[in-house]
């Protein structure tokens, strides 16, 4: 946690210059950087679509350059709306299928548009996300000592799930990001194979306390992160990081 907090912090975009630098990343990432989306249809280079009126996005910044490094989402629910107006249950309908008592309409948030800037992932097996990094061995930039960006984001959403009332996530995940997520202990329940998805994704879900309680259960230095050090409760009470 203490190394963490040198290198990055988070905000919840709530400015109109936060919820830009959140767009302008999305769109390095997806239309510049990988193509998923086309450029032509973002030309003043910021990345948007119809879900970002329900949605909550946070922002990454590295702290000793005060940079935006990653950004994330949480889609909210619209319960009465097919597939809950979430990309993630429309897109597979294993978890639309599944039911209310495990993945409640009205308290299901959708992780979307996890994005980490290409500067933070600069070799050539990192993929979109960067990998992870043992200090012990030397030699590593410090903006990569340890997976700062993946466990910022996952705190940034957490506080966005206590706000928004939510008690359950689900994401379609890449593969590469998954295995990344179980080696921190933040573990994901897949339903039913990959889908297409901007390439073969693995349909996700998890009860936002089991998650929590399984890190503090198997990573206590990572649980210490994800809490913001405690000040992020996951019985219902809030407190802003």
């Amino acid at each position: 946690m203490e190394t963490y907090n040198t290198f990055f912090y988070y905000r919840i975009a709530r400015t109109p210059e936060d919820i830009a630098a959140a767009h302008r990343l999305r769109y390095e990432v997806y239309c510049e950087e990988t193509g998923f989306l086309p450029k032509e249809e973002h030309p003043d280079g910021l990345e948007r679509d119809e879900y970002d009126a329900h949605s909550v996005q946070s922002v990454l910044f590295y702290r000793p350059q005060n940079l935006p490094a990653g950004t994330v989402r949480v889609v909210r629910p619209m319960a009465d709306a097919e597939g809950c107006a979430l990309p993630a249950r429309m897109a597979a309908p294993g978890l639309d299928l599944l039911p209310e008592k495990i993945l409640p309409r009205g308290r299901t948030g959708e992780i979307s548009r996890f994005s980490i800037h290409s500067g933070f992932r600069k070799r050539q097996n990192d993929g979109l996300y960067a990998t992870i990094h043992d200090p012990r061995q030397g030699g590593g930039d410090p903006r990569r000592i340890l997976p700062h960006m993946t466990l910022g984001l996952m705190t940034s959403i957490l506080e966005i799930a206590l706000e928004t009332n939510l008690t359950h996530l689900c994401a379609i995940i890449d593969p590469a990001l998954m295995r990344m997520l179980r080696m921190l202990g933040l573990r994901f329940e897949a339903v039913g194979p990959l889908v297409e998805f901007h390439g073969p994704r693995q349909p996700v879900f998890a009860p936002v306390k089991q998650l929590v309680d399984g890190v503090k259960r198997d990573f206590p230095e990572v649980h210490a992160v994800i809490t913001a050090g405690g000040k992020l409760q996951i019985d219902g009470r809030y407190a802003a990081a």
